[in-house]
């Protein structure tokens, strides 16, 4: 059976794929990220300029009957423009409620990916850690086994050449 030993530069080229492949990775997510943000900005955008539309509607609608009616319907104008103002600040709150609720959310999705992303940096330098002392002592068990050959092989030939010499007599 033989033993496939790896070298500092099959390591390294492994340790450089898996550190491109989490990079990659990470990169993938923040795109992911940043597409969310601007999906939410831009739908924060929609309902906002659709609401500036519907109150800027309805305003201009009261503005031209106030002209008309003026004089006869003050008092009456003045309770609608207040319960105007009552729904358009409900409504608003409604909306600044819903939206902070997302926001809140979008925040604590953020903080689990970065939570979980340092859970991974800290087990992938363990597991780096980990492969790192398990080569050194292979390599130190390789360095033995090698300088036992070698003093092997160096008594194989001084007893060679001592039956040489015994030969030659």
């Amino acid at each position: 059976m033989e033993e496939k030993v790896l070298v500092k530069k099959d390591l390294e080229e492994i340790f450089t794929g898996f550190e491109k492949r989490q990079d990659e990775k990470l990169k993938g997510l923040e795109v992911r990220i940043d597409q969310k943000m601007t999906g939410l900005e831009v739908r924060i955008d929609q309902k906002m300029a659709g609401l500036e539309a519907r109150m800027d509607q309805k305003i201009e609608s009261l503005e031209v009957r106030m002209d008309q009616k003026m004089t006869s319907l003050e008092g009456r104008m003045d309770q609608k423009m207040t319960g105007l103002e009552a729904r358009v600040i409900d409504q608003f709150n409604i909306i600044s409620e819903g939206l902070m609720d997302q926001i809140n959310l979008l925040a604590e999705g953020h903080t689990g990916i970065v939570e979980r992303l340092d859970r991974i940096e800290k087990e992938n330098e363990r597991q780096h850690l980990e492969t790192r002392a398990l080569v050194k002592l292979s390599f130190s068990e390789l360095d033995r086994r090698l300088t036992d050959l070698e003093s092997k092989v160096m008594d194989l030939q001084e007893w060679r050449k001592q039956v040489e010499s015994r030969l030659r007599i």
